[in-house]
Formats: structure tokens, C-alpha cells, sequence
């Protein structure tokens, strides 16, 4: 390196420094504190996560005593008071001019980012009441009591359990506006695009009142306006996208980034963001709306960054894996486990498999390696069900995410899985990628040194949260009472018995002027269940609407009509999340939203989110579950015996049996939300064991 250059970046890096320690004026917030951070400072944010240290014995143990403890303290009556102070904070700013508001607002950033660990509580409840003050000038009405203590319970690292209709969005805002005036980056993460987006631009008004920018980040965005998105202050965006970027950054970066490099690559353009193939700013802030969904639900599988690959055997190889697995009889040459969502083959089966093969290419003699093919393609043609674990669009598979009811356009199967499955429904095969870059959703999330989130159904999923990432569950407090009525079990013998009583108990309450939800679980049957309807409503004034992942770019539409008088409205679980229904005056006074739980989900928590979209806010509201013998989630895993039993009580006496319908479902959902955890834990478990090579 020439001296000259030496010297440049030398005094550049001076500068930096004096910039970083120098009082913020009003112009450099307007163009983002975090923009002139130190190059070496950023990288450190940046750089590759290297392998876990394992957790002590005394660590483990030592957290597990501290969530009582925690909960004998009572942080709930804590959380109030210091919201009761914040208001009391606010009350001697109330009466300033808007200019004199914003000084105000600057002075409070300047404070939060030089508070040190002591004096950051105290900061932050100053910063809170700034933020509160400008919502009113902006919005027009105060945060209530309720949404402070979710902000700060998110400012403080914690899990804020929020029922539906409480204001997540705006308390997501005030405690990333609070995070973003500590000087460093701040992501909120959302369950979708579609609300990384709307609530960017929602808080717009109130984000530059405050002197800070943001930004959403789409799957559409190309890498140059990434790049130009993370330099806000707050970015918001789904956990995948950030993920990836994540991991693309670390490629960018290599193995061991080297911080003379980055810091000359800085200076030839001023100090400021971008350069190297890398488009974040770092992660230090995150803010997760509907945390159980992204922390538990999406993180089954790790997210891979991967180049396609033509591999013309690979395709050859499938389509022989169809054929030979369509020439096998169920019961007999193999056995299909539903709970377990497993298929293998019997010995019969691998006599008659080998006997197959018999004629075919050397590929297939090796006896381990036809097997698992085979049985890969009896899973792709027994177990994945068209239009309910996918759809195909344009003569391409797209895989559905079965707790969003969304589709996930950037997600594939594994290596195989994903051209067997291609190949046995007839369509073209893609290409097979190989892997760049991988982690699970579990270490990304533990990689970031401040985590807090929000959902309106976190209790069921706290031991796992308390265990995985160290986040503690606080229940806050309705602002009104919730008068939401559940009515009893509706209990069936078959699945076809179960749509008709569904269809005619909506009609009967659309025809009294109520508004309907009903919660399906799948594509297929959510569209069974509309033909149903329309067949039967006859001279029935209804409006039905049907919500899914086919058709889920009319989300807004759909769900802006769903709480007019006679509108009936037949949604996957994407009716859950993020969005709320304005109840019209006429459906408010007939008893508010009727929500009809029409298939029971897999977790507890799923269904108790479609139970918000009613009696949100202290509206009427009610709910009732309709079940059959052979719902497909108690066939998967209650165990035979205990089904027998119950089909036998519901023969010799139905109200029985109705009554143990409960007890049925909270066996299955039990199980099931064991069998997820342990898949969780083998994908946390497998991705520390490949990361200790390194990135």
C-alpha cells in the first residue's frame, strides 16, 4: 500500500471516528446516524457467526430457575408502572410547539445513544414518552397504557403475548424508534411481505417526525436497492429475506474478512454503506410481529442458499423412481405411518423392488440406493397432497406453508424430493441446486444481541422460547374486557357429514345478519367447502369469499368485506395473521363475527389465533369448533386404540362423546407439538454440528 493511500485512509478513518463521537445534529439524522458508522465496527456486525460454545451445565440450569423467579416478581405489575410513568414523563412536553417537540426528539436520541448500561432503562422511558408524544401529534389519539408495556417489554428483550386488535403495529414502531435512535441497526420482521410493507409505510409520518428513516425489504428488491434499504435506520422485512441476505453477505465477505480491506473499501466511498457484494448494515436490533409463527412454525427447516445445477441423470433417475413406485401395493409391499408422515417399505416390498430393478441400468442394482429413491417417491405420491402441501401454477410446483395457508414461492424440497414429486404429477423437471450457504432460522435469530417479539399466542410456545432463545413470556393485558363467546363442540361421524353442518349453521347465521369466518385448513377443502355453500344458499342474500393461497394476492380486498352483515368468508389460516376485521354498525348490534373452526390445526396456538379475528377491542364476537370421527389430525395422533374407543362412545352415546372431543384434540395437538419440537431441535442440533467446519 503507497503511503498516500495509507495516509487518506488513515485521516478517513479519523473522521469517522470524530463523526461517530460528535454531538448528532438534525441533518445527520435526517441521512441515517448508522450511515457514517466505522467501517471496522460494521464488519464486526457483519462478519461470519462461528461455532456455538456449548452452554454450560450452570448456565442451562441457571436460566431454567430464573423464569420463575422472574414470574414471582411479577413483571406484568411492573411493566404498568413504569408505563403509568412514561405517561406522567409526557405530560410536561404535551403543551410544546411541534418544533420544539422535535429539538426535544433529538435531544432524547442523543441520550439513548450514549446511555450507558445503567442509565439505558431510565433512557428509554424518556425515549418512550418522546415517542409517545408524537404519535399524538401525528395520529391523533394516545398509546394506550397496554401498548407502552408491550414496547417496553420489547426494548427490554421479551416476549409481549398481545391479543388480535391490541396495536402491535404501532407498538412494533415505538420500540423500533427507540432502538433505532441507539445508532444501530434495527429490523422488525413481519410474517409476510405484504406486511413488511404496508406497516413501512404506515409509521412513514411518524418515523420522520422522529427523526429516523425506514425501509421494507420485498423478495422482489434487487440486490443494488437492498443495498440502499438497509442503510435506514429501521428495515423491515420477512425472516427469510433477512436471513438470506444474511448469508449471502457472508459469502460476499469470505472466510476470513479482512478489516484493512473493508475499511479502504469504505473510504473510496466516504465512510458510507455498500461495496464488496454486501448490502446490510449488520444485525444488532431485531423486533419479531408474530414471533411464534417466525421463531417456532418457520423454523422447521434451515434456509439455503443455493446455485441450480442441470443434472440430466438426476432426472432420468426420477421418473424411474415413479414408475417403479406406482408398481407397489400399499399394505403389502409397504407402510404408510400418517403421525409420523413416513413411508417405508416392507421386506416384501424390497423382494419385489430388487426384482424390478433386475433389468434396469447398474444405477439401480445397488440395493440402499434404490430404496431410498422409491420411498422418496412414495412420499412425494402418498403423502404430499396436491393443493393442500402444494399447488402447481404454470406447470410449476409452488409448496404451500401449512400454518400460513400462504405460498412459498422461494422454498423447495430437498435434493430428489423436489424432481420425484415434479415427475410424478408430470411436469417439467427443475434443476438441483447445490448448496452455498446454510443455517437454521434458531442460531440466526440467537446471533442477534437484542431479541424481542410479539404474537397474540405465545403461552402455549414459552418453554421453548425460555429454552431456544432466552426469551421470557409476559401475558400483557387486554385494553378492554373480552366478551367473546365460544359455543359448544359440534361433533360428526364423517368428514362429509361435518362440511354440510358447517355450511348450513353459516348460512343460518349470515341469514340473521351476522358476518362468518370459516377456518379451513387446506386449499382443497376450503374450496370443497365454498361449492358446498353455493350449492345450498339458494335465495340466502350472502356474499362468500374465499381466502387462500391461490388466490391470496385479494388478501386486503377479501378481508376489508369480511365484516359486512351477510358476508361469509372461507379462509386458510392466512386469515390469522396481521390483518383485522372492521366490523359494519348492523353486524356489531346482530352479536359481531361468528369464527367457525371447520379443520383443527396441528398447534394450539394456530387455531387460538383465528379465535382473535373476533371480539377484538371489546367487540362482540363468538366462536364454535366443528369436528368429525375422522379428522385427519386426531387420525395422525391419537393412538388406534383410543380412537376406537371414542367412534364407540359417539355410537352409544353422542353427548358423551361430544364432550370428549377436548380431550381428543388436546392429545393430538400435544403430540404433535412434541414431534414438531424434536424436529426442530435435530435441525438446530445438525446445523451447530455442520457449522463447526466454519461458514
Amino acid at each position: 500500500m503507497s503511503a498516500s493511500l495509507l495516509h487518506q485512509v488513515l485521516e478517513k478513518r479519523a473522521e469517522i471516528l470524530a463523526e461517530a463521537s460528535a454531538p448528532l445534529d438534525a441533518a445527520l439524522w435526517l441521512g441515517g446516524a448508522t450511515a457514517y458508522q466505522v467501517p471496522t465496527e460494521r464488519l464486526a456486525v457483519l462478519q461470519s457467526h462461528g461455532p456455538e460454545a456449548p452452554v454450560s451445565w450452570w448456565d442451562h440450569w441457571g436460566h431454567r430457575a430464573l423464569v420463575p423467579w422472574r414470574r414471582l416478581r411479577r413483571p406484568v405489575v411492573r411493566l404498568r408502572q413504569r408505563a403509568h410513568i412514561i405517561h406522567t414523563v409526557a405530560q410536561a412536553h404535551r403543551q410544546q410547539t411541534d418544533e420544539a417537540l422535535r429539538v426535544h426528539l433529538q435531544s432524547l436520541a442523543q441520550a439513548c445513544r450514549r446511555a450507558s448500561v445503567t442509565e439505558q432503562i431510565q433512557a428509554e422511558q424518556e425515549a418512550l414518552a418522546g415517542v409517545m408524544l408524537a404519535v399524538e401529534r401525528i395520529h391523533g389519539f394516545q398509546p394506550h397504557v397496554e401498548q407502552l408495556m408491550g414496547a417496553l417489554a420489547l426494548l427490554d428483550g421479551d416476549m409481549a403475548e398481545m391479543a388480535t386488535g391490541e396495536g402491535k403495529t404501532l407498538t412494533a414502531a415505538m420500540a423500533a424508534i427507540v432502538a433505532a435512535w441507539r445508532g444501530r441497526p434495527c429490523h422488525v420482521v413481519t410474517a409476510n411481505d405484504y406486511l413488511a410493507k404496508r406497516d413501512a409505510e404506515l409509521g412513514q409520518a411518524l418515523f420522520a417526525f422522529c427523526h429516523v428513516t425506514a425501509a421494507s425489504v420485498e423478495g422482489d428488491v434487487p440486490p443494488d436497492a437492498r443495498a440502499a434499504a438497509y442503510s435506514h435506520d429501521i428495515v423491515y422485512g420477512t425472516a427469510k429475506e433477512l436471513l438470506g441476505d444474511h448469508l449471502r453477505d457472508g459469502l460476499a465477505l469470505g472466510k476470513n474478512p479482512s478489516r484493512t480491506r473493508f475499511a479502504l473499501n469504505a473510504a473510496r466511498q466516504d465512510g458510507r454503506l455498500g461495496g464488496d457484494g454486501v448490502v446490510m448494515r449488520g444485525i444488532f436490533q431485531v423486533i419479531i410481529d408474530e414471533a411464534d409463527s417466525v421463531l417456532i412454525d418457520e423454523a422447521v427447516t434451515p434456509l439455503i442458499i443455493s446455485a441450480q445445477r442441470p443434472d440430466d441423470f438426476l432426472e432420468q433417475a426420477a421418473h424411474e423412481a415413479v414408475r417403479l413406485a406406482r408398481d407397489l401395493k400399499e399394505g403389502q409391499d409397504f407402510k404408510i405411518q400418517q403421525a409420523l408422515r413416513h413411508v417405508e417399505l416392507t421386506n416384501e416390498g424390497l423382494d419385489a423392488l430388487q426384482a424390478m430393478a433386475h433389468g434396469l441400468s447398474p444405477f439401480w442394482q445397488h440395493r440402499a440406493r434404490t430404496r431410498e429413491l422409491v420411498e422418496m417417491a412414495l412420499y412425494a405420491t402418498h403423502l404430499l397432497v396436491r393443493d393442500q402441501h402444494y399447488v402447481v401454477e404454470e406447470e410449476e410446483v409452488i409448496l404451500v406453508d401449512e400454518l400460513t395457508g400462504r405460498l412459498a414461492h422461494q422454498r423447495t424440497l430437498s435434493l430428489g424430493m423436489q424432481q420425484i414429486l415434479e415427475a410424478s404429477q408430470g411436469l417439467p423437471l427443475s434443476s438441483p441446486s447445490e448448496v452455498s450457504a446454510r443455517l437454521s432460522f434458531q442460531r440466526f435469530f440467537r446471533l442477534f444481541p437484542r431479541l424481542g417479539g410479539m404474537t397474540g399466542t405465545a403461552e402455549e410456545a414459552r418453554g421453548e422460547l425460555s429454552s431456544v432463545y432466552r426469551l421470557f413470556t409476559l401475558r400483557i393485558p387486554t385494553h378492554r374486557p373480552v366478551i367473546r363467546l365460544h359455543w359448544p363442540v359440534q361433533l360428526y361421524a364423517t368428514q362429509e357429514e361435518k362440511m354440510q353442518a358447517i355450511a348450513e349453521s353459516a348460512l343460518a347465521l349470515l341469514s340473521q345478519g351476522r358476518a362468518v369466518l370459516v377456518g379451513m385448513r387446506s386449499v382443497a377443502s376450503s374450496e370443497a367447502l365454498y361449492r358446498l355453500v353455493l350449492s345450498m344458499k339458494q335465495d340466502v342474500p350472502v356474499q362468500v369469499h374465499v381466502l387462500h393461497a391461490v388466490n391470496h394476492a385479494q388478501e386486503s380486498a377479501i378481508v376489508a368485506k369480511a365484516g359486512q352483515p351477510g358476508a361469509l368468508t372461507i379462509a386458510t389460516n392466512m386469515a390469522g395473521r396481521g390483518t383485522d376485521i372492521a366490523l359494519e354498525s348492523s353486524v356489531r348490534e346482530k352479536g359481531g363475527l361468528h369464527v367457525i373452526l371447520g379443520e383443527a390445526n396441528d398447534y394450539g396456538r394456530i387455531d387460538r389465533q383465528l379465535m382473535g379475528r373476533c371480539a377484538r377491542q371489546g367487540d362482540p364476537g363468538s366462536v364454535q369448533r366443528f369436528m368429525a370421527l375422522d379428522e385427519a389430525l386426531i387420525r395422525r395422533f391419537v393412538p388406534r386404540w383410543l380412537r376406537d374407543g371414542w367412534s364407540w362412545l359417539y355410537r352409544k352415546n353422542p353427548r358423551w362423546a361430544q364432550r370428549a372431543s377436548d380431550t381428543m384434540l388436546a392429545v393430538a395437538q400435544a403430540r404433535a407439538q412434541r414431534q414438531a419440537f424434536r424436529q426442530r431441535q435435530n435441525i438446530l442440533k445438525q446445523d451447530i454440528e455442520l457449522d463447526r467446519g466454519g461458514f
